[in-house]
């Protein structure tokens, strides 16, 4: 809620101000410094860190996508846009991008060998996904410092769980 100020005239023909509580517009809910619900990622784009790839929830066996949308370089934060693909599991776009060195965790950078097939996977996955969340991180393995829900994130525990604990907390 927050206030709003306007100004009125009262009988005497003095000015004064009054206070009204005005509700905040609906929205997707957004959450603040949240432990890292993803265990796994693909580099298929990388810069002093991941910019574009595949991510594993940790209650998600579907693979979820993520971009960079903005870095704020001197913070080191970091703003993502997070896709789950329901129709490709995270062990299948391993088994798709794998070819000549194994996989390292929690964070595979691909090999330049394999980064063209997987940059293209990663826009198709995009086309076909729903979005879950626009993510501010330094790390996507540490604090979220925030966690902004997409207006059709679909509906998961996790998710869940996030407004459970907002709730209480």
């Amino acid at each position: 809620m927050t206030l709003r100020a306007s100004t009125r005239v009262r009988g005497s023909g003095r000015v004064g101000r009054c206070f009204a509580m005005s509700q905040p517009p609906e929205g997707p809910p957004s959450f603040s410094h949240l432990r890292s619900p993803f265990n796994k990622a693909i580099a298929t784009r990388y810069y002093d860190g991941p910019m574009e790839g595949f991510l594993l929830h940790r209650d998600w066996q579907e693979a979820c996508v993520f971009r960079l949308l903005d870095w704020d370089r001197e913070t080191d934060l970091r703003v993502f846009e997070i896709v789950r693909v329901d129709d490709l599991l995270f062990d299948d776009a391993v088994g798709l991008l794998f070819r000549d060195r194994r996989p390292t965790w929690p964070l595979w950078v691909l090999p330049s060998t394999q980064r063209e097939r997987g940059e293209r996977l990663v826009d198709e996955c995009f086309e076909r996904g729903r979005a879950v969340a626009t993510v501010t991180t330094g790390d996507l393995f540490g604090d979220i410092t925030k966690w902004e829900v997409a207006d059709d994130a679909p509906l998961s525990s996790s998710l869940n769980g996030l407004l459970r604990r907002e709730d209480a907390g």
